[in-house]
């Protein structure tokens, strides 16, 4: 008679293999939730900089309405220089100059809630605008500093590639938002606007 021993039980092996896959099974789904509440976060704050660029395209358009406004219309639009410029005489205007450039190079910021006038930023880098959570709106007169930066670069002339044809009534305006969190983000608008008026 052969004497055959019974084992019971798993291994150290079986034990380990189980012990991992469980762990597979567990963490996965977590990370898909993790994964998943980042991605929200993000698309909170895109929408949050879209936005802020989009108000600022709408300020530029102000400041051209206004400033055509105040200068009175010629056939064709308002006064040469004076749709950007304004005509320097009026409360009313509003002097975008400190964004302006040929190259698309001079950056400013531009306050929506307290219409003040555009503000040049030191070196080409603009500060951070604030969050007033008592009123739920950006702005820099007040509130705590929000993760958000918003430049606005404005180009004119426009020209060819070639800088051959340049057009005097036309702008092209781009405004970028820029966060961390901690990678970095950043949403860009571009639109051009005319002399039309």
């Amino acid at each position: 008679m052969i004497n055959k021993k019974i084992h019971k039980g798993f291994t150290l092996m079986e034990t380990l293999i189980a012990v991992f896959v469980l762990s597979l099974a567990i963490t996965g789904p977590f990370m898909i939730a993790q994964k998943g509440l980042q991605a929200g976060l993000i698309s909170k704050d895109q929408i949050t900089a879209f936005y802020l660029a989009q108000d600022a395209i709408e300020y530029i358009r102000y400041a051209r309405d206004t400033n055509c406004l105040v200068a009175g219309s010629v056939a064709g639009g308002c006064p040469a220089g004076q749709w950007l410029a304004g005509n320097g005489s009026a409360s009313q205007d509003v002097n975008l100059t400190p964004c302006i450039s040929a190259n698309g190079t001079a950056a400013c910021t531009v306050d929506i809630i307290a219409l003040t006038q555009p503000a040049s930023c030191t070196g080409g880098v603009c500060s951070a605008i604030n969050y007033d959570a008592t009123n739920n709106y950006f702005t820099y007169a007040s509130g705590a500093v929000s993760i958000f930066t918003r430049t606005v670069n404005i180009t004119s002339p426009v020209c060819n590639v070639g800088n051959t044809l340049c057009n005097a009534n036309e702008a092209a305006v781009v405004v970028t938002v820029s966060w961390s969190d901690p990678l970095a983000h950043s949403v860009v608008v571009r639109e051009n606007i005319l002399n039309w008026q």
